[in-house]
Formats: C-alpha cells, structure tokens, sequence
C-alpha cells in the first residue's frame, strides 16, 4: 500500500517543529531559571544595603528578623545589634554564600559596612520554588504554540495539495482521452513539470486514437471496396450463360480475391507490428537478403525484372528477424510492382559503422522529393499510377524501422538514372560474430 505524501510530509514537519521547540523550550526555561536566579540574588543584595542604612534604632524593631512574605522567606540580621546566627562562621567573607543548615540550605549575603554587618539569608527550597514556577511561566507560551503550529503546517499542507486532489479528480472523472485539454495550471512548482508531462501524453494519446479512428476508417472503406466488387462479379459469373463466358468471369473474380487477402494480410502485418514485441537476436543480413530474394524470384521473372543482391564483408547485427523481413520484404514488393518489364531491382547491403545500410534500388518512375513523405502513411498512392496496389507496404516498413530503431528514407539514385532508393539505416546496433541467446 503506498503512503501518503501529504502525510510523510505533514510527519516529518511536525516532527521537525516538535523537535526544534523542544530545544528551544529547554533552552529557554535554562536562561530563565538562570536568570530568575540571579534577581533572587540581586534582591538579597538590595536588602542588605536597604538594612545597612537603618542600622540604629528604626532597624532593631520587633519583626526585623523576617520578612513579611511566605513564599520568599527572607531573614535578616544585623550585627552586632542581632545575636549572630548559629550557622555564621566569623571567617564568612562579604559575598554570597551557600550554607546548609539545621533547617536546610540558606542562600546567605553577607555584607560589612563599618561596625555593621548585614546578613541576609533565604532558604534554597523556597528560591527553588519561585524559580521553578517562574521558569514555568515563562516556557508555557511556547509549550501552546508547537501544537498550534503543528496544526497550522498539517493545514497549509492539506490546502497546497488541494489543486492535486481537484486535478486526480478531474482526470479520475474523465470517460475517454478525446475530451479537450483539462489545463490543469495552479499546481505547485514541483508538480507542474509532473502536470504537464501527463497533459503531454495525454495529448499524444488522443493523436494516435484519432490517427487509429482514421486508420480503422481507411481500411473500412479499402475492405469495402473489393468486398463489393467481389460481390458484383460473383453475380456476373452466376449469370454465364456458358462456361468460357463463366472462366473470363472468374479471372477478375480470382484478381480482387487476391487483393483483398493481400489487403487483410497487410493488415493483420501493421496490427502485430505496432502491438507486439521485437526480440532482438543476431540477425545475418546477407542470409536474410537471399531468403527474399528467394521468395521474389517468380514475379520478378515473369516480367522479365533483374532481381540481384550487391553484398560485402557484412557483419551480423543485433536486430529483429521479423521486422527486418518486413521492411525489406515491403520495399522488395513494391520495387518490383513500380519497376517495368525488363527492368532492374538491387538489394545492397553495406556496412555502416557498427550497424549496417541496405537498399532498395529500382528502374522504375521514382517518387517526387514533395511526395516521398506522404507515401509512407497508409493507404496513400501515387497520383497519376495506374499500378494497383493496397498503399500499406512502406508504412509497415516505416512502422517497422520504427520499432528496431531504423531510419528508412526515400533517395533518388546515385547514378543519376530514373528509378528509386529505399534507404534502410541501422545505426548504432552491435555488431557481433556469434548468436545471440
């Protein structure tokens, strides 16, 4: 289960809060005590001097040893008008002294002036108390704001993620990706760039879902159109009424067969293409090159086409069998459909660094440079060609480069003759001597 953010980070501040105003508590009540300390010195001191300047008659009345306060405790003696404590040594000296007692610890000030002495005296249990609950005092306003603040963080933090929660929302209630842009703006700046990146694909989702509707609807209307040729010519060949006229019905009948399984099996090629996976093995180029050479020799000799491989010292590369055979497979195919009678087809394969570079040079008419991206989208022929064909083949290939990391792109040939170059560019791939597990 994950955690909570939020939470984490609520725990972790107030942990932090709670902590540092824990130290500070410390520290504080410290300094007050220290410092309600010394004003109970301080105030010994004063009463000395205080006694000191009545040492005749005024300060010998009744009542002179103590101080009318409870909770201070303070006894006063002045010498030699009083009887000396038991407790005072004749060596005490004039300054501030700690003495214990048979009643317990005294603070004592011992001050000289003259024949007079002042002594003034205070028990520690009773400067313990006063101190403790002033220290006290002191450090209970902080003590009330750590929760206060703990309670504002756990608040600030709750409002900060709020746009967070309103967009998880929004993008929870969303039925479908075609819905326009949520502009989901107002986030905190280290969840923007997050933000953005999901708007981002969000974006690309729908342009593909839109490409896909377009793909889905080209392809309906590519079925329909030799589906209901087929249909018509079916009705035709019921209608003959003898059996040459039903065989030259069945020629046209048999051709759009053909190209409708060739249009379905395209088909059902870009679906794997674009949907499955592409293991990677080691792939030898010049191998595979004569397998399709192999598979196109028939086509390519009844119409008088020279189909040939030009191939050197290639190493193998490190690619997919499956997509490999497709592209070039695709591009072999339509070389051979645009290529007149008693032209030429060449598939080179030459190394290039540590991948390799295979083409696709044909005799026939060539593509404009304008057009040479346009024919890689699906369904889309050439204008002004009388050569049927389903219009998939290089966009399988271009789905196909895309897939393995290829480049494949459209040239005009090096010897200046009409014709086409189907250029495929594996770079980067791993040349290698052995297989591949």
């Amino acid at each position: 289960m994950n955690s909570s953010f939020q939470r984490r980070l609520v725990l972790h501040l107030g942990v932090a809060v709670v902590g540092l105003g824990l130290l500070a508590a410390a520290a504080q009540f410290v300094l007050a005590w220290r410092e309600l300390r010394e004003s109970q010195d301080d105030m010994l001191r004063q009463v000395a001097a205080l006694a000191l300047r009545h040492p005749g008659h005024e300060m010998s009345a009744p009542g002179r040893g103590g101080l009318d306060d409870h909770d201070s405790r303070i006894h006063v003696s002045m010498l030699p008008i009083d009887p000396a404590p038991a407790w005072l040594g004749s060596a005490m000296r004039s300054r501030l002294h700690t003495v214990d007692t048979r009643t317990g610890r005294m603070r004592v000030y011992v001050q000289r002036q003259g024949p007079y002495t002042a002594v003034v005296a205070q028990a520690t249990d009773a400067r313990d108390e006063l101190a403790w609950n002033g220290a006290l005092r002191a450090l209970l306003p902080s003590l009330l704001l750590v929760p206060l603040l703990v309670w504002l963080i756990r608040r600030g933090v709750r409002r900060e993620f709020e746009p967070v929660v309103r967009a998880a929302r929004r993008l929870e209630a969303l039925e479908t990706v075609q819905e326009p842009a949520l502009e989901l703006r107002g986030m905190p700046a280290e969840i923007q760039p997050f933000v953005d990146a999901i708007e981002g694909l969000l974006g690309r989702t729908r342009e593909l879902m839109r490409q896909q509707q377009r793909f889905v609807a080209d392809a309906a209307h590519e079925l329909r159109s030799p589906l209901t040729a087929l249909a018509l010519q079916a009705r035709n060949l019921r209608h003959a009424k003898s059996l040459d006229e039903a065989r030259l019905r069945l020629a046209p009948l048999e051709q759009g067969i053909e190209r409708a399984r060739k249009l379905s099996e395209q088909l059902l090629d870009l679906a794997r293409i674009e949907s499955a996976d592409a293991p990677r093995e080691s792939v030898d180029l010049v191998a595979l090159g004569r397998e399709l050479l192999a598979m196109h020799v028939p086509v390519a000799g009844q119409r008088g086409i020279d189909l040939g491989m030009e191939a050197g010292d290639v190493p193998s590369v490190v690619s997919s069998a499956r997509l490999l055979r497709a592209i070039l497979g695709n591009a072999i195919d339509n070389a051979l459909k645009y290529t007149p009678a008693g032209g030429e087809v060449t598939l080179r394969i030459t190394t290039l660094g540590a991948g390799a570079r295979c083409e696709v040079i044909d005799s026939g008419p060539g593509v404009e440079p304008s057009e040479r991206d346009e024919v890689f989208k699906p369904f889309h022929r050439l204008a002004g060609q009388e050569i049927g064909g389903t219009g998939l083949g290089l966009a399988i290939a271009r789905e196909a480069a895309r897939r393995i990391g290829a480049h494949i792109s459209l040239h005009d040939r090096d010897d200046r003759r009409k014709g086409l170059v189907v250029r495929v560019d594996l770079p980067g791939l791993r040349a290698i001597g052995g297989n591949v597990s």
